[in-house]
């Protein structure tokens, strides 16, 4: 074996082969020799899963908001576009290559350099190439970004957006993943618990969108203060956020309906491979959505006696009973996740009657960010070392079903570190990029209608 070329060691290999090793050159010769096709094809089934979300979300975004319903079932797609292009360039370089920081990755992946068929994935048991991974997870930072854009509605246009999504991924979402699911990340060596992304998508997503919202609230106040003051002729301008009531049904069904199919991917495509815990992820999954939905219908005919209401009462419900259990879904028994359904329905359902006041008009920080803490926490209670192995492998501590009671804190160490961060950094990249609004007298805020 040529001693100046790198050597990769795996536990095991197709065939039942245990405890072998290769080289760059032979990975690249060979690959079907280390890298079981299952696998493959199912992270591949997996990526293209999530992206399909991307259309769920616009679809979803779109029929909520009628009266911008082409600006935003266009923005998810021109974003997602954006965020596969910095992904390429950098952004999975800061998210998952070797560095000694908890936050920061190296630059080994830079426009995908070095990263082809070099081991990725799972500390123990079979392994997946390193490209696949990096398609896998550039995914996921698409849909995060997507899930903010919706903060946009009726606020921002495009060029504003693309320069903010930039800094939103490159400064928010690559430090919070690397820091979740790198192996030098810190949250990852604290030993948090989040299987899918409950801090690094929803909580980050969520927060980012509170801290959106909050933003252009703000300046609808300056303004507002400016009339009282004398500062400028034009009328108080109170309700700058239209009210759409219930929205275009058939495509807020749609859209939910494309989203909980790309779940599937989601969750299960985190186990990494075909396996038995990618199959206990998804119906989890299932389960947590179809008892968040009736949960969600149930409490809205408790204030409300109108159909339409109840059916976006249920898409409500089923998303969040997915975000939920999005921290837990590899780690817990499929019988626990209606609890996460349960839990997570009637916090967002509540969260939502909150969410207009601050102009969070898709109710993303109440359906993300709150549905994604109550998961992170619920996870310290379920998450079992017995569904872990599932996969023959791997194995945690557990949470508190397995009395590891510290679990807990962990968890909300993450989950709020992700909050704070999120919006800390989300608020001062606007401030960043409206330098103007602070030097002289703001304008009248303008929706942004179709």
């Amino acid at each position: 074996m040529d001693e100046s070329k790198p050597t990769f060691s795996f536990d095991v290999a197709p065939g039942n082969v245990f405890n072998v090793t290769a080289t760059a050159d032979k990975l690249e010769e060979s690959p079907g020799l280390f890298y079981d096709a299952a696998d493959m094809v199912w992270m591949m089934i997996s990526s293209a899963l999530v992206f399909l979300m991307v259309l769920g979300v616009g679809l979803l975004y779109s029929g909520t908001s009628r009266r911008s319903a082409i600006h935003m079932i266009w923005m998810p797609v021109f974003t997602s576009a954006i965020v596969a292009l910095i992904w390429f360039l950098w952004g999975y370089a800061i998210a998952f290559s070797p560095s000694r920081s908890g936050f920061w990755g190296g630059t080994s992946g830079i426009a995908f350099h070095e990263v082809l068929v070099r081991p990725s994935g799972n500390d123990f048991g079979p392994r997946i190439p390193e490209l696949v991974y990096a398609l896998f997870h550039g995914m996921f930072a698409s849909f995060s970004a997507v899930l903010v854009s919706g903060a946009t509605v009726y606020k921002e246009r495009t060029l504003r957006w693309t320069i903010f999504v930039v800094c939103w991924v490159t400064f928010i979402y690559c430090p919070i993943a690397h820091s979740s699911w790198s192996p030098e990340g810190a949250a990852n060596k604290w030993g948090a618990l989040d299987f899918a992304g409950g801090t690094p998508v929803h909580i980050v997503a969520g927060t980012s969108a509170l801290a959106y919202a909050l933003f252009y609230r703000l300046n609808l106040y300056r303004y507002n203060s400016q009339q009282e003051t004398g500062g400028l002729p034009q009328s108080p301008a109170p309700n700058w956020m239209p009210k759409d009531e219930t929205g275009h049904l058939p495509t807020i069904l749609s859209g939910t309906i494309l989203l909980w199919i790309g779940w599937f991917g989601f969750n299960g495509g985190s186990a990494l491979g075909a396996n038995m815990r990618a199959v206990s992820a998804i119906v989890s999954t299932q389960l947590a959505a179809c008892a968040g939905g009736v949960t969600s219908s149930v409490l809205d005919s408790i204030y409300n006696k109108h159909f339409k209401r109840l059916i976006i009462a249920f898409c409500n419900g089923a998303v969040a009973g997915m975000v939920a259990v999005t921290p837990a879904a590899g780690f817990i028994a499929p019988y626990f996740a209606p609890l996460f359904g349960f839990a997570s329905a009637i916090s967002t359902s509540y969260a939502i009657r909150l969410s207009k006041k601050v102009f969070d008009a898709l109710d993303i920080f109440a359906i993300h960010a709150v549905g994604g803490f109550v998961g992170m926490i619920l996870t310290a209670f379920f998450a079992s070392s017995d569904i872990v192995a599932l996969d023959g492998y791997n194995n945690i501590p557990g949470g508190w079903i397995d009395h590891h009671w510290v679990q807990l804190g962990y968890q909300l160490a993450d989950a709020l570190a992700g909050m704070a961060y999120s919006f800390a950094m989300t608020f001062a990249i606007l401030c960043i990029l409206n330098l103007n609004i602070w030097k002289k007298p703001i304008k009248k805020p303008i929706l942004v209608f179709d």
